[in-house]
């Protein structure tokens, strides 16, 4: 990207595919994209913190194709109430990551349930390791995702994290009950963005989920803005298998687009994003 930015033709009748989060990378790929297509579409991120309500009514303007809802705040969840369908799977998880306005009409979907199911089914089939429990760190949005797509995958699965309070609340929202299952664990699914810290480590009660650890799945992605992965080293380092965020973005962003473009393939997406393995 330029010192000026990235440059969009705005027309008239150009619409909008807004997130509450993204950065100046993001916002340059996403856009690039959508001209490659050949879109009247613009992708706009926002510097600050969205309310629920005040997401939903601008989604709702005419000039917005949709947006992306991200884990702050718990907006993922919050918006829920604005919107007037829900996909199942997004009600079940308490999580719509994607809304898309059709003529005035908001639809909630959870594209991150696909990402993930795909990424830990890949994953779980290529392995030489036996997995059959699992623990969730973290209680945003994606936990419930995750949750739900390792009970499917019939796994033992328990939720824990840094904070106690949140935690607990997650629980019981997810109807898990505290002695359902208590370790080990063979799988770690971290749904929260400590990767990113050097002193991941310190961050309450995950290091003792790695003692017996044999597969880790990380969402976040330091590495999209060029920063270090600090989990992934760790793992590469004591021969845990690691599952990076990009296995679940990529599966997930090609459904997101599919709903926000309509009829696309699969393979124009891949191709607009660079998503080629």
């Amino acid at each position: 990207m330029s010192e000026q930015g990235f440059k969009v033709l705005l027309k008239p009748d150009s619409k909008f595919i807004y997130s509450t989060s993204g950065s100046a990378n993001s916002i340059e790929k996403h856009n690039t994209a959508l001209q490659k297509l050949g879109l009247n579409l613009v992708y706009f991120t926002f510097p600050h913190n969205v309310e629920a309500e005040e997401y939903a009514q601008l989604l709702r303007s005419p000039i917005s194709r949709g947006g992306a809802v991200t884990g702050k705040d718990g907006l993922k969840s919050n918006i829920i109430p604005y919107l007037d369908e829900v996909e199942p799977i997004a009600i079940k998880t308490l999580a719509v990551n994607t809304v898309v306005n059709e003529n005035g009409k908001l639809f909630g979907y959870n594209t991150d349930a696909i990402g993930l199911k795909t990424a830990l089914e890949d994953a779980l089939k290529s392995t030489t390791h036996s997995i059959k429990t699992a623990v969730i760190y973290g209680n945003g949005g994606v936990s419930g995702v995750a949750y739900h797509i390792l009970k499917e995958l019939d796994l033992k699965v328990m939720l824990t994290g840094r904070n106690p309070e949140k935690v607990k609340a997650k629980k019981e929202d997810l109807g898990i009950r505290e002695k359902d299952f208590e370790g080990p664990y063979d799988l770690v699914v971290d749904a929260t963005p400590i990767s990113s810290n050097p002193n991941f480590m310190k961050a309450k009660g995950f290091a003792e989920l790695l003692e017996n650890c044999k597969m880790l799945f990380s969402h976040n992605m330091p590495e999209k803005d060029n920063q270090p992965n600090y989990l992934k080293s760790y793992c590469e380092e004591n021969n845990i298998e690691f599952i990076p965020g990009s296995d679940m973005y990529k599966a997930q962003l090609i459904r997101q687009y599919q709903l926000f473009l309509g009829d696309i393939s699969e393979e124009k997406i891949i191709e607009s994003w660079n998503l080629r393995d």
